[in-house]
């Protein structure tokens, strides 16, 4: 249910804190009323002590230690909790605070007269709180009043991912009004890595964030070491596995990807040295055209449509460590025989890029710190899934997220592997990758991804 947000709403924790005490202090009063009887009618006949005051003394007191409570409750308690009482609070919270946003902005009118000030105008906003996902939904009004273009054009929701260090999720435009979704607890829409459940042309990343790879085709994941890219890249190869056996994996620094060639069903899948890795480039590239000599000749009988129409398996190469590989191809000689396998396989890469949706063929790129140097043009432009695991710099934001109007700011100070993501044309989100359980050991948990193949 919306609640409306009240000029008022900005002394919301003041005012209650306020009647609290005043209530808890006439509480305790009642409570003494009896002996309050016996010193008034003492008092009537001239016994008067100073013990009389007593009571009073206690009720004072009982309401300082209730009213420290409280305030203790509201700053340190409830933030950790999610007890009814502790809900109640946030909300108290992020009414104020949305209140005071609205009058930090000016995006109100009041009249002065000669003895007073009036109230004329206040935006018809409305909030409603999603404690079991972590969602904050804003009712924004663009009804045609002065400060609508403020509204629509995303002045505020910025100032409620400042303030609130909340993250914007959707904005959703109806008839007068916009409704903006934000998480102001984005650990809430982490997946446990055991759990993930992909289905055909969908792999589950977040709660509320999913791949469909056959819509926004290619990806990009980037992070520097420690951040959570291997792990984030290990939940996606895990979903593949259980789709398809089309799964070529590489890895120029022969890291922990490069160990899965010791895996039976992955053995002739996996390519470190940089001669397998141009041999292996090739291969998909020239297993790509394949294919799309058979779909002409389908299409050549007046059928149309894409890979799926015709009944044939998405194919997948997830090229980790693509700048190291950049790196060490471009330091040889043009004498160098391997050095032209290796211009082969960029220029096929970039086909593989451009060419790869309608015929089911796709890239996972992953690398450190992506760069115009580093990540060819012609497949940057093809990268739909784009994530980045911890706060980019200000270059690498510019390159992963071109068209971000909004501030990426840290997620967590303990945990790890939580960064930011951007689907096809969507905003910018926070993203916790899937977690991983203690004493995980990716060599099992990817042979039983392999024995589920079938059964999506």
């Amino acid at each position: 249910m919306f609640r409306k947000i009240k000029y008022s709403d900005q002394y919301l924790a003041k005012t209650l804190f306020k009647r609290f005490l005043l209530f808890v202090f006439l509480l305790v009063s009642v409570c003494f009323g009896f002996w309050y009887w016996n010193i008034f009618q003492a008092m009537m006949h001239g016994q008067f002590n100073w013990w009389d005051m007593l009571p009073i003394g206690l009720s004072i007191l009982v309401t300082v230690v209730f009213g420290w409570s409280l305030y203790w409750f509201y700053k340190h308690y409830a933030p950790k909790h999610t007890d009814i009482f502790s809900r109640y609070l946030k909300r108290i919270e992020l009414r104020q605070m949305i209140s005071l946003l609205v009058v930090s902005k000016g995006f109100f009118d009041i009249e002065t007269t000669d003895n007073n000030t009036y109230l004329t105008y206040y935006p018809k906003l409305k909030i409603k709180v999603k404690h079991t996902t972590g969602q904050l939904l804003i009712e924004e009004p663009i009804d045609g009043e002065k400060y609508m273009a403020q509204f629509a054009g995303g002045d505020f929701d910025q100032s409620v991912e400042t303030a609130l260090l909340a993250d914007r999720q959707t904005t959703e435009f109806m008839k007068n009004k916009m409704i903006s979704t934000f998480a102001f607890e984005p650990i809430k829409f982490r997946r446990q890595l055991l759990a993930l459940q992909p289905q055909k042309g969908r792999l589950q990343l977040a709660k509320g964030i999913d791949w469909k790879y056959d819509t926004f085709y290619n990806a990009l994941i980037s992070g520097n070491v420690g951040t959570g890219k291997s792990y984030t890249i290990f939940a996606i190869l895990g979903q593949l596995l259980q789709l398809t056996k089309y799964v070529d994996i590489i890895d120029p620094k022969r890291s922990d990807l490069a160990s899965l060639k010791y895996i039976d069903a992955l053995k002739s899948r996996v390519h470190s040295t940089p001669t397998e890795i141009n041999q292996a480039v090739i291969k998909y590239y020239q297993n790509m055209m394949a294919r799309a000599e058979k779909m002409e000749k389908i299409k050549a009988t007046g059928k149309i449509g894409t890979y799926k129409d015709y009944h044939f398996e998405p194919c997948f190469l997830v090229f980790d460590e693509f700048g190291a590989y950049r790196e060490m191809n471009d330091r040889l000689t043009f004498s160098d025989p391997a050095y032209e396998a290796y211009q082969i396989a960029m220029s096929n890469l970039n086909e593989i890029a451009m060419l790869g949706r309608e015929l089911g063929f796709y890239l996972i790129i992953g690398m450190q710190r992506p760069s115009a140097d580093s990540l060819p043009m012609a497949i940057r432009g093809q990268l739909n899934l784009r994530i980045n695991m911890g706060v980019p710099t200000p270059e690498i934001e510019k390159m992963v997220f071109p068209d971000n109007d909004k501030q990426l700011r840290p997620l967590s100070s303990q945990l790890k592997g939580w960064g930011f993501i951007k689907v096809g044309d969507s905003q910018v989100r926070a993203f916790f990758a899937p977690e991983v359980p203690k004493e995980f050991n990716l060599h099992q948990w990817l042979s039983e991804q392999i024995r589920k193949r079938g059964q999506v």
